[in-house]
């Protein structure tokens, strides 16, 4: 497994706990998974098995810590833009809307326990490349240059669906549409050439999204290299560098930046270099490159 991990993108819930019971030494359950993502120590994704659309939200739901648990505070994550996003593969989960709840109802079903009140934000939201995104119910239908990309991805999944591309469909338009029900014709035409007004009518309703609840093996690592150190699950880690020396290592940190032209001052650097660390195998959270970056800034100046 250890050779394999190297080429993994990700692990069932299943594997994961195997993986961490051997790397631990002690037994690891699916329930400690969802306990450890519903507290924060570890990040649990989705393998969307089918295409998804999603739009950016820019703010995310505030936190409080009540009773030991933390609980969303009534904040609306508003949509960035009209732009619909495709997504295909995996992604981490935001848990701060109904992704959050089904974790929650997985955990209380697991330990035999009652499945809690949704509570949470409505929408299932998840992470990229540093933002979040709200995965769509249903996909708007207008003949704005925004929605034309997704158009064209649900016309094609639709195609694809019967053995058909967008080419066969204009080549022979009437053999074509044999292979389609009524209410997919219809579909397939708003998705060509909306009607009149439909910007204004409701959207076009599109399956479920489905998926497999993983985790990325970066995640793994990352915990049990915290599990293994006491110091870093309590927060107390202080750098063992002299002045002198972190002053140095900031400085040719600084200098190999500058050599590759990146600015760390820039907005989402800290997410692009973690994507980084990510591939490398390494894992380092957004909020201590974020750290790391300021220092060197502050150092530098």
């Amino acid at each position: 497994m250890k050779k394999l991990m190297k080429l993994k993108q990700y692990l069932s819930l299943n594997d994961a706990t195997n993986y961490l019971s051997a790397a631990l030494e002690e037994q690891v359950s699916v329930a400690d998974i969802y306990e450890l993502s519903l507290e924060g120590h570890i990040a649990i994704s989705i393998r969307l098995t089918n295409q998804a659309y999603a739009k950016k939200v820019g703010s995310a739901p505030g936190r409080e810590l009540i009773d030991g648990e933390h609980q969303v505070a009534p904040v609306l994550a508003d949509e960035v833009d009209e732009q619909v996003h495709i997504f295909n593969g995996i992604y981490d989960l935001a848990m701060f809307g109904e992704e959050r709840f089904e974790i929650r109802k997985l955990y209380q079903q697991a330990i035999q326990e009652d499945n809690p009140v949704l509570s949470e934000l409505s929408g299932f939201y998840v992470k990229h490349e540093g933002s979040i995104y709200k995965l769509l119910e249903s996909l708007p239908v207008s003949n704005s240059e925004e929605s034309q990309i997704s158009k064209e991805a649900r016309l094609e999944s639709l195609l694809k669906a019967k053995g058909l591309t967008s080419q066969s469909q204009f080549d022979d338009p009437l053999s074509a549409f044999e292979n389609f029900d009524a209410e997919e014709i219809l579909e397939i035409s708003r998705l060509v050439s909306p009607f009149p007004g439909d910007e204004f009518r409701e959207a076009i309703s599109i399956p479920a999204n489905t998926y497999q609840f993983v985790i990325r093996p970066t995640e793994l690592h990352r915990l049990v290299a915290k599990l293994n150190n006491p110091l870093l699950i309590d927060g107390k880690v202080e750098s063992k560098l002299l002045p002198l020396e972190k002053r140095t290592l900031l400085n040719v940190i600084h200098i190999l930046l500058k050599e590759l032209r990146i600015d760390p001052n820039v907005r989402g650097i800290s997410s692009s270099i973690s994507l980084l660390s990510d591939k490398a195998g390494i894992a380092i959270s957004d909020n201590t490159i974020r750290k790391v970056l300021k220092d060197v800034v502050e150092y530098s100046d």
